[in-house]
C-alpha cells in the first residue's frame, strides 16, 4: 500500500506495541515507550511501516527520539518519499 493513511499507521502501532489493546485510544502525544516500544519492538515496527507504506526509513530516523510519540513518528513518516 503506497498511500499514507493515519488509520493504517495506527494499525501498525497496535500490531507492534504489546501494551496497546484494540479498545485503547491512541493519543498523539502518548509516549510510545509507555505503550511498550523498546529496541526489539522498534525493529518490528520499522519493518511493518516500511512494508505497509512502501517506504525506507533512513538510518538517521532509526533512533528512539523519532519514535517518541505517535505524532513525532507520523510527522517523520509522512515526509518520506514512497516507492
Amino acid at each position: 500500500m503506497n498511500d499514507l493513511s493515519y488509520s493504517d499507521f495506527e494499525g501498525a502501532l497496535r500490531q507492534a506495541l504489546p501494551f496497546l489493546d484494540e479498545e485503547t485510544p491512541i493519543d498523539a502525544d502518548t509516549s510510545l515507550t509507555e505503550l511498550g516500544l523498546d529496541s526489539l519492538t522498534l525493529l518490528g515496527l520499522v519493518v511493518e511501516l516500511e512494508d505497509r507504506f512502501s517506504v525506507e526509513l533512513p538510518d538517521e530516523m532509526l533512533v528512539m527520539e523519532a519514535f517518541a510519540t505517535p505524532s513525532t513518528l507520523w510527522s517523520s513518516l509522512s515526509k518520506l518519499p514512497r516507492a
